[in-house]
C-alpha cells in the first residue's frame, strides 16, 4: 500500500504524456448496449494500467468527463477505482464540460503535476449513449416522494388518488441547448447558412473523413490504441475496431442522404455529421522525473491549452476559430508552425465554417482587433487519420482520443507540433498545443 508522503516542489515538475488507451468507437445501440459507462472507463482503465505495465501504487488520481448525468454512477472515476480493485488511496473525480470533457481533465492533470500535487495521474472520459437515464416529469416525481413518505394506509391512498397518467409519460432523451432551445444540428445548419458552407463542400470533407480513417485502420495506426474488450452480457464477441468507419462511401450516396435538422432546406445530413458513439479513452500524465524512476517513456509534452467560450446564438460552434488562433499567438506560434491538426468533426460544417473563418480578416479583427487573417489550416496537415464524422464521438471520450492519436502521430511521422481543437455545448472550446519528446 501507498505511503502518504510530502509533495515535491512546483519547481521540479515536468508534466508529460506517457501514453493513452482507448475502446473502440462503436454506433450506439449495437454491440456496448448492455454496457455502462463503468462497466466501458473500467476496462480501458484496467487496458492502459497493463499496457504501460505500472504499479497501480504509483497512480495518485482518476478522472474522468461524462457528459450525459449517469443515475447509478455519478462518480465514474472514484466508482471505477473500487470496481478495478485498484489502490485506495487515488482520488477520482467526474466532471462535465460537454465535448471538451476529457480534454479538460488532462489540462487538469498537467495543472495537478505542475502545482506538485500528484506524479501520475490518469485522465480521461467515457460516454455510453446506448445506457441514458430516461426523465419522468416533475408531477411524477413528486408523486414518487410523497407515496415514500406516506406512513399509513390512508395517507398511501390519499397520494394514490392523485395519480394522473399523463404525467407519467417519459421525456425522450434530447440534446437541445436549454439557453437556445436549438440542437447542435440546428445551430450547425445556422452556420452552414451564415459562412456559405456548401452541402457539397461538406459531403466532401465527410468522404475524407471516411478516406483517411479507412487508410488509418487498413495501415493498424489504431491497433495500439485500443483495448479490446469483450462485450456483455455474454462476452462472446470482442470487440477491437471502430464501426461507423465506411469505407465504400462515395460523393453519390452520401448526395442521397436526407437532410436531419432542416428537411426543406438543410444540408446537414447524418451522412456529413457525428454519430451517436459509445466509447472511452484515457492518458496517462506523470511528472518527467517521476516517470523515468517508475521506468517509463514519455511520448510527449502539453506545452499549453485554451478554454474558451464564445456567444452561443446563432453559431454556437465556432470556438475552435478564436481557441487556436489565441493559443499560437499566446507561444509566438502561426499556422506553419504546427506539423498537424486535429480539429473535432463534430459536424462538417462546423470544422469548415471555423476555417473559413480564421481565414476572415474581419472575423480576426473583431475577435482579436487584428485585421489580418490568420490563414488556412492546410488540408494535408488537418484530420490526416480522419475524425470523429468517420470514427466516431462518445462526447466525455472525444478530447483524450485526440491526444493519443495526435502523440501517436506525431512519432510515426517524425513531427514536432500538434494542435488539437474541440467545440463543445453552451458556445465553449477548447484547444491544446502538444509537443513530441
Amino acid at each position: 500500500m501507498k505511503k502518504y508522503g510530502n509533495r515535491r516542489a512546483m519547481g521540479e515538475r515536468t508534466p508529460v504524456i506517457v501514453d493513452g488507451a482507448r475502446s473502440a468507437f462503436v454506433k450506439s445501440f449495437g454491440v456496448f448496449q448492455n454496457c455502462d459507462s463503468l462497466e466501458l472507463y473500467s476496462r480501458v482503465v484496467d487496458g492502459l494500467i497493463r499496457k504501460v505495465d505500472v504499479d497501480p501504487n504509483a497512480i495518485d488520481e482518476l478522472s474522468c468527463g461524462v457528459v450525459i448525468p449517469q443515475t447509478k454512477n455519478t462518480n465514474v472515476a472514484r466508482d471505477t477505482v473500487i470496481n478495478l480493485g485498484l489502490p485506495p488511496h487515488i482520488h477520482g473525480y467526474t466532471l462535465n464540460r460537454a465535448c471538451t470533457s476529457s480534454l479538460h481533465t488532462v489540462a487538469d492533470a498537467v495543472k495537478s503535476i505542475s502545482f506538485g500535487q500528484h506524479d501520475v495521474i490518469l485522465a480521461g472520459g467515457v460516454e455510453c449513449l446506448s445506457d441514458v437515464p430516461i426523465v419522468y416529469s416533475r408531477a411524477a416525481r413528486k408523486f414518487l416522494l410523497s407515496l415514500s413518505k406516506s406512513r399509513t394506509t390512508s395517507a398511501k391512498m390519499k397520494t394514490i388518488s392523485t395519480f394522473s397518467p399523463k404525467d407519467w409519460v417519459p421525456s425522450p432523451p434530447g440534446l437541445s441547448e436549454p439557453l437556445t432551445g436549438f440542437t447542435m444540428g440546428e445551430h450547425a445548419e445556422m452556420m452552414a447558412k451564415i459562412n456559405g458552407i456548401s452541402r457539397e463542400d461538406q459531403d466532401q470533407f465527410a468522404l475524407r473523413s471516411h478516406r483517411n480513417a479507412a487508410s488509418a485502420h487498413k495501415a493498424q495506426k489504431f491497433s495500439d490504441e485500443i483495448v479490446t474488450i469483450w462485450s456483455p452480457p455474454n462476452y462472446n464477441q470482442h470487440i477491437d475496431a471502430d464501426n461507423l468507419v465506411r469505407e465504400d462511401t462515395n460523393l453519390e450516396s452520401l448526395s442521397k442522404i436526407r437532410p436531419a435538422f432542416d428537411r426543406k432546406y438543410g444540408s446537414i445530413t447524418a451522412g456529413n455529421a457525428s454519430a451517436l458513439t459509445d466509447g472511452a479513452a484515457v492518458t496517462m500524465i506523470a511528472d518527467q522525473q517521476r516517470a523515468k524512476e517508475l521506468g517509463l517513456t514519455p511520448k510527449a509534452k502539453v506545452k499549453d491549452f485554451c478554454f474558451v467560450g464564445v456567444q452561443p446564438h446563432p453559431q454556437l460552434l465556432l470556438g475552435p476559430a478564436i481557441a487556436i488562433p489565441l493559443l499560437l499567438k499566446q507561444n509566438n506560434l502561426t499556422l506553419d508552425d504546427i506539423d498537424l491538426f486535429e480539429i473535432h468533426e463534430a459536424f462538417a460544417a462546423q470544422v469548415l465554417s471555423c476555417i473559413k473563418l480564421m481565414d476572415s480578416k474581419d472575423f480576426m479583427e473583431q475577435h482579436f482587433g487584428d485585421s489580418s487573417a490568420f490563414g488556412l489550416v492546410p488540408d494535408n496537415k488537418l484530420n490526416i487519420n480522419g475524425g470523429a464524422i468517420a470514427l466516431g464521438h462518445p462526447f466525455g471520450a472525444t478530447g483524450s482520443r485526440l491526444i493519443t492519436t495526435m502523440t501517436q502521430e506525431l512519432h510515426r511521422s517524425d513531427k514536432n507540433l500538434g494542435v488539437i481543437a474541440i467545440c463543445a455545448a453552451g458556445g465553449m472550446a477548447a484547444a491544446m498545443l502538444i509537443e513530441r519528446i
